[in-house]
């Protein structure tokens, strides 16, 4: 989550610009309908949704609670983490905003329920993002139809030794910040296996990743 703060903490608001938990709600909504047409514009409100709400909240304002707070700052890194991908195609630097967004977003949590639509695209461009960043044809992964159980072992089992790497360093930093998601994804790769020895050595691989 480190990322998305040092953003908002950065991030200075215009002058006489009106304060309060109503007007970030605001911004935000107004950002959730950009998002899905416009990273960029979403982005930008979504930054100064978060940068009003964490005033809000150091000013301990009626509303500004932690949730709020960590609902803006995962719908930033969302966006963020969208608009470095697939605006920019700045792979790498869209990396953090998904872990933050893993991070914040866990299951048993309140914002896990706010949030649900959007952690199976999240999962899947996560893991696709890899093959795209070494300019492998990402087609027959289906990326908008798959699950992302099936994306991580398209992206696993993938002929090229430098995807699995990449694979493994950044499953693996997945599983630092949110190993209960991780978890769920090995279940359903374990489900769906139907002894396929290529997913249960992805499930397996994905498990020995699990902290301890």
């Amino acid at each position: 989550m480190r990322v998305v703060l040092d953003d908002v903490e950065s991030y200075k608001l215009p002058n006489g610009m009106e304060r309060g938990v109503k007007v970030a709600q605001s911004l935000a909504k107004t950002a959730l309908v950009q998002r899905s047409q416009d990273f960029i514009a979403s982005t930008s409100n979504y930054r100064l949704a978060c940068k009003l709400m964490l005033d809000a909240f150091e000013r301990d304002e009626a509303g500004a609670t932690q949730q709020e707070l960590h609902w803006v700052f995962a719908s930033y890194a969302s966006a963020q983490a969208g608009k470095l991908s697939q605006v920019d195609r700045d792979y790498a630097a869209a990396r953090p905003y998904y872990l933050a967004f893993f991070a914040l977003v866990k299951e048993g949590d309140p914002l896990w329920s706010r949030m649900r639509g959007l952690i199976n695209p999240m999962l899947s461009y996560y893991w696709a993002n890899m093959g795209r960043e070494l300019e492998i044809n990402t087609n027959p992964w289906n990326i908008g139809v798959a699950t992302p159980a099936q994306i991580a072992v398209s992206v696993a089992a993938y002929p090229n030794e430098n995807l699995h790497q990449q694979w493994y360093e950044q499953t693996k930093a997945l599983a630092q910040v949110n190993p209960g998601l991780l978890q769920r994804i090995i279940d359903q790769i374990q489900l769906n296996s139907s002894d396929s020895p290529e997913n249960i050595q992805v499930a397996e691989e994905m498990q020995a990743m699990l902290p301890k």
